[in-house]
């Protein structure tokens, strides 16, 4: 980490195991260390300037009035941390410069250059198609739990591409009664447990959908976009075709069953006696 000797409050944002803390206490000598969420500096002009003050994980429940007040009332320097950018209050954020921990896990790295005969520890940065094989082979459901609680899959999405995984009865009762119902993390314990890590067949990704080319046509020729009846009937009138085929391009005609435009070919140079 560059030493940074402004004195501007800093947040380092990156997920577990990149390091935050260490990168951190790099900053700092010997600092004062609170979590967001327990935050009780009152009187922040009697902290010595060489002290510092570190503040983890406010993107969880931060107390922000206090904060808030800290970062513009302390002239020493301030470094708070945090999972992810999007849950940091904006009135923190726009009081910080933003230093990122990195997309390398930092375990990893320590691993390899301090105990290489050691075991590697597990990388929990994964994204959501790791996940989900994760989740159907990994027989370790403690292992899944920390994975989803740290990963935080978006459910609708999760759930929708573990149906057609396993059977909808396993996580039926988390869809209906549990998902945004209770806190996030009873959902994830609950999805976590449904299933026991064995899967007999391949895993099934689904593949992206397709979206119908019609409502854009419609509101381009004056229709609203769920009008698709009256443009059917509309299009049985040949002034109104020729108008629509001035507005789509050959995708879009096959669409409507209008016929592609004709490629105008290219006439042939008449070539005289000058050429000679």
């Amino acid at each position: 980490m560059i030493d940074i000797k402004i004195k501007r409050p800093i947040i380092i944002v990156g997920k577990s195991g990149t390091g935050k803390t260490t990168k951190a206490l790099d900053l700092l000598d010997d600092p004062i260390i609170q979590y967001a969420n327990e935050y009780s500096i009152l009187d922040n002009f009697s902290i010595p300037v060489d002290k510092g003050i570190l503040i983890e994980e406010v993107h969880y429940k931060p107390n922000i009035d206090l904060i808030v007040d800290t970062l513009l009332q302390y002239k020493g320097q301030v470094v708070l941390t945090s999972l992810n950018q999007k849950d940091v209050p904006k009135k923190i954020f726009n009081l910080c410069k933003l230093k990122r921990a990195g997309t390398i896990n930092y375990l990893l790295k320590l691993h390899a250059t301090e105990t290489p005969n050691a075991d590697a520890p597990v990388n929990y940065d994964i994204n959501i198609f790791e996940m989900l094989h994760d989740y159907l082979k990994n027989s370790d459901r403690e292992d899944v739990l920390n994975k989803l609680k740290m990963n935080k899959p978006r459910d609708k999405q999760f759930l929708s591409w573990l149906v057609m995984n396993i059977h909808p009865n396993k996580i039926a009762y988390i869809d209906a009664k549990v998902k945004r119902k209770w806190s996030q993390d009873y959902f994830y314990e609950l999805l976590a447990y449904a299933h026991n890590g064995t899967i007999s067949r391949k895993v099934e990704i689904p593949s992206r959908q397709t979206y119908s080319k019609v409502p854009s046509i419609c509101r381009r020729v004056g229709l609203k976009s769920n009008e698709e009846y009256l443009l059917n009937q509309l299009l049985e009138d040949n002034d109104f075709a020729d108008f629509v085929k001035t507005k789509v391009n050959n995708t879009e005609r096959r669409t409507l069953k209008l016929g592609e435009k004709k490629k105008a070919k290219k006439q042939p140079k008449s070539t005289g006696l000058d050429a000679w």
